[in-house]
């Protein structure tokens, strides 16, 4: 359904509409129908009276993210929507628990979603981090606003172009590195930095879903990593990390840029530590990438900055 805050832009992508209804950018014809499956919010419903759905962009197990229309600023953004597939349906808008017995779990679930939403939004005007514009509950779950970000991700980059020279792959990461530093500033671990997190837009990258990031120093119950990835402390329970798990996760997402490979996966490295760094790469590279990868802690980099100086 076109409202008349879109009347001219096209329903598809919100780009301008062509005098003949032809979408400048999309190419899709205004009156073409958007496919929507039953689960996923109609293109066209509304949220807080504000904001104009078009389709969904991304779908996983805990989440459908839209492409929205922002009526107030007149801007594109996405909508990140709690919607934990395996415990929930939906009837109309509204998001509905399939049993009883769920309800604890989409409960705890919410609250960590929105949890995510606060630690997104005391995080503002950093380079490498989009900004979280709004974060509401509605139709018996929860949304967060984010920036809109029209790219690729990391790892579809290297996966399409191969490994990246050293220079062009600092060049990239810079800003998410700064960026992370200051995260950790404000008391966040990220936990889940990785190139499938890290999104490429023209003349920027970002770092994406903080869902996993927790106060420093905080122990989790629940063990929550990426594979290879995520350092030997984070496959322990009840125990507290602080930032050198980001900066093993970093090091992890640098050396698959170098590489084009992952780093063989923690557990497997403190059985037999296979880790290898190809002599190509300068001397400096591979100290830095040694230091930020290494086993133990208290080997590592203390800091995001330190890392950083080393790299650049």
């Amino acid at each position: 359904m076109i409202t008349t805050e879109i009347i001219g832009l096209c329903p598809h992508c919100f780009a301008p509409l062509s005098p003949k209804g032809v979408c400048t950018v999309c190419k899709k014809k205004a009156n073409r129908p958007i496919p929507s499956p039953a689960h996923r919010l109609s293109p066209g419903s509304r949220l807080k009276q504000r904001y104009v759905l078009a389709s969904a962009i991304g779908e996983g197990g805990f989440g459908i993210t839209y492409l929205a229309f922002d009526t107030m600023n007149r801007a594109r953004v996405a909508i990140k929507e709690y919607f934990p597939s395996a415990i929930v349906s939906r009837s109309g808008k509204d998001v509905v628990i399939k049993e009883v017995d769920f309800r604890s779990r989409f409960s705890t679930g919410k609250k960590r979603f929105m949890d995510e939403a606060k630690n997104m939004a005391a995080i503002k005007n950093l380079e490498g981090i989009p900004t979280a514009l709004d974060y509401f509950s509605e139709n018996g779950t929860a949304y967060i606003v984010m920036e809109y970000l029209d790219g690729i991700t990391l790892k579809d980059y290297v996966c399409k172009r191969g490994r990246l020279k050293e220079q062009d792959a600092v060049a990239i990461l810079r800003p998410v590195f700064s960026s992370l530093a200051k995260v950790h500033d404000a008391g966040l671990i990220h936990r889940d930095v990785s190139a499938d997190n890290i999104i490429l837009t023209d003349g920027s990258a970002k770092l994406i879903d903080f869902g996993a990031a927790v106060s420093a120093s905080v122990k989790r119950h629940i063990i929550e990593l990426k594979r290879h990835y995520a350092p030997p402390e984070q496959y322990e329970k009840d125990t507290a990390i602080d930032k050198r798990a980001d900066v093993y996760s970093s090091g992890a997402t640098l050396y698959f840029c170098l590489t084009g490979a992952l780093p063989p996966e923690a557990t497997e490295r403190l059985k037999l530590d296979k880790l290898l760094l190809p002599a190509r790469l300068s001397p400096r590279m591979r100290d830095a990438l040694a230091k930020a990868l290494a086993l133990s802690p208290v080997d590592r980099y203390p800091d995001m900055r330190t890392f950083l100086y080393d790299i650049l």
